[in-house]
């Protein structure tokens, strides 16, 4: 689904919770999460340190976001068991989830919803990101992972029917993208700082190099 679908759904509804510190793999839920919902990322979570043993609760495009933000190659296009079999090898030697906390939870639609994450691993590092989960059948998948990224509107410019920037700080520059259309587009200008959340654009035609599909973005002050 594209980007403007979900952010029509983002603020109606939202619940949010405090952050609480929690112990290895529990799950600090929001009340609204459905239990069919609430089972799936209790799952996920318990195998996410094995990432083959989440197979089924991942779509093929969750994978092959994980793998490019993994191995950061647009040109590389092997296969989506060759991409687990990758993810798995690298993860051996990668830090362990500690904790997380499920502090966000939006119904964008009846197969669709979203759910923000603090996570915490062993060298006591955290992070926040946000999953999409996508209803196929009967089954719940994570389907997207969006990343935050904060720093300034370096470059902006079009990229066919969409609005590109490239934003960056002291640690890098990512390019983002949205609908030339959405307000997004028309509301960020150069020098603008700000906090962006996306995932990376893996299903349609990819440029020279990676870039993520604008979920959401705002002024930082």
């Amino acid at each position: 689904m594209q980007a403007g679908v979900w952010k029509s759904w983002f603020y109606r509804n939202r619940t949010r919770t405090s952050n609480r510190a929690v112990n290895l793999y529990s799950v600090d839920v929001v009340p609204d999460i459905p239990e069919e919902v609430r089972g799936v990322i209790q799952q996920f979570f318990q195998t996410y340190n094995h990432f083959k043993g989440a197979r089924h609760l991942q779509t093929d495009t969750f994978i092959k976001e994980v793998f490019y933000a993994t191995r950061q190659d647009p040109r590389d296009h092997r296969s989506v068991d060759e991409m687990e079999a990758y993810i798995q090898q690298k993860n051996v030697h990668r830090l362990r989830l500690k904790s997380h906390v499920v502090d966000e939870y939006i119904r964008i639609g009846e197969s669709v919803c979203m759910i923000g994450v603090t996570r915490e691993f062993s060298n006591h590092q955290r992070n926040r990101v946000l999953y999409f989960l996508v209803k196929e059948g009967e089954a719940w998948q994570f389907h997207h992972i969006a990343r935050s990224h904060h720093g300034k509107v370096l470059e902006k410019f079009q990229v066919k029917e969409q609005t590109a920037f490239v934003i960056g700080n002291d640690r890098g520059a990512l390019l983002f993208l949205t609908h030339a259309n959405s307000v997004d587009a028309t509301s960020f200008i150069l020098g603008d700082y700000v906090h962006v959340e996306g995932y990376l654009e893996v299903e349609q035609e990819m440029l020279e190099q990676l870039y993520y599909r604008v979920v959401r973005m705002n002024r930082v002050h």
